[in-house]
């Protein structure tokens, strides 16, 4: 049967999926919105290397508590085999007497309420002819676990908590540990140069030394450091307290600015932190961290340290092992560095004001 004249096919299909062809051309024409299309996933933009942010290196503090809970323990201790109410003299009395073998020595005796000076001796103090005449060097080391008293206890485990906690939840255990103990040994050689016949704990001339260390980790890091004037108070307080501990017997005035000092000059070699805008790539290869500081060709690399801290590292570096090796070597040779030194008495103990000063003092 013959078509009707215009019904022939349209050149246009009515259904959707079939295409047009033409002059070797395929045209697919979509009409439903709903059709799924595949499309590739674009590239990953990479990321631009971020600065150097020590929050992001933070840890659970372990150096600062272990020092903190040794300290109270070796001090409980050190009470317990004191046993004031064994030892005191007739008609002398002991201070907290209902606490029997754990209270304190008269006032006078140790106003910041602690033991004896025997006891002190026994458990490690320092004591100069000890040191010298019976090489017992180790007192150098002992006494920095020692307290006089729960006064200055009490007020180092404070500085701990202030100024240690902060040291190191930015630089890590070990070097802490560094300054900490290198820092009351080096108050023990000063102490034991200028004062002799005298027993001397040193607890306060370790915890000087951190607060030395962080003054100069201010000084070195100033643009990275926030709360500066902050830092500073609390840092000179804790200075000026541990200073007055050392006006009183068993604490050493010596001991406390040799343990400054020496703290301030491991702060400038421990204590550097990465220059702001550094890119910490740390912890990528060489060749990924050559990636990452090309990446952006408007910020330059920046170096980690800058020739100032380069620079106070070296020169700290080599007063403090130059001071403390020529310390040591003066001390064994029993060397007397006070001679005519008339004040350096009143740096251990100022007398005359509630408390009796131990003797005899040796000046000459």
């Amino acid at each position: 049967m013959d078509k009707a004249p215009g019904t022939e096919p349209s050149a246009k299909s009515t259904r959707d999926d079939v295409p047009l062809r033409g002059n070797k051309e395929e045209v697919r024409i979509r009409v439903h919105d709903h059709d799924e299309h595949t499309f590739e996933p674009s590239p990953p933009v990479p990321q631009k290397p971020q600065p150097f942010n020590p929050k992001k290196h933070r840890y659970f503090p372990i150096a600062v508590p272990v020092i903190m809970i040794g300290n109270i323990v070796v001090f409980i201790m050190m009470m317990y085999y004191n046993n004031c109410p064994d030892h005191i003299q007739p008609g002398r009395k002991c201070v907290g007497a209902w606490m029997k073998p754990m209270s304190f020595q008269p006032w006078d005796e140790n106003p910041m309420l602690g033991p004896r000076a025997a006891a002190i001796l026994k458990w490690g103090g320092l004591l100069s002819s000890l040191v010298t005449d019976k090489g017992q060097g180790w007192r150098l080391v002992s006494s920095i676990a020692l307290n006089g008293g729960v006064f200055q206890l009490i007020a180092n485990l404070t500085a701990l908590l202030g100024v240690g906690l902060r040291i190191e939840t930015y630089f890590w255990f070990t070097r802490v540990a560094i300054i900490y103990a290198t820092s009351g040994f080096g108050g023990n050689v000063l102490s034991t140069l200028f004062i002799q016949d005298q027993v001397f704990v040193s607890a306060s001339a370790a915890v000087m030394g951190l607060i030395g260390a962080s003054l100069a980790d201010v000084l070195t890091n100033w643009d990275m450091t926030e709360w500066k004037l902050l830092k500073l108070t609390d840092l000179l307080l804790f200075s000026l307290i541990s200073l007055g501990f050392g006006l009183m017997p068993q604490v050493d005035n010596f001991a406390n600015a040799g343990g400054f000092f020496t703290g301030f000059c491991l702060g400038f070699v421990l204590l550097m932190r990465p220059q702001r805008g550094f890119k910490d790539t740390r912890h990528l290869s060489q060749l990924e961290a050559f990636i990452v500081n090309s990446q952006d060709p408007d910020l330059p690399p920046v170096k980690m340290h800058n020739k100032k801290q380069r620079s106070m590292q070296i020169l700290a570096s080599i007063v403090v092992i130059g001071l403390l090796a020529a310390g040591t070597v003066v001390l064994f040779i029993n060397m007397k560095v006070n001679k005519g030194c008339s004040w350096c008495r009143y740096a251990a103990c100022v007398p005359d004001l509630k408390w009796t000063c131990p003797g005899p003092y040796r000046t000459a």
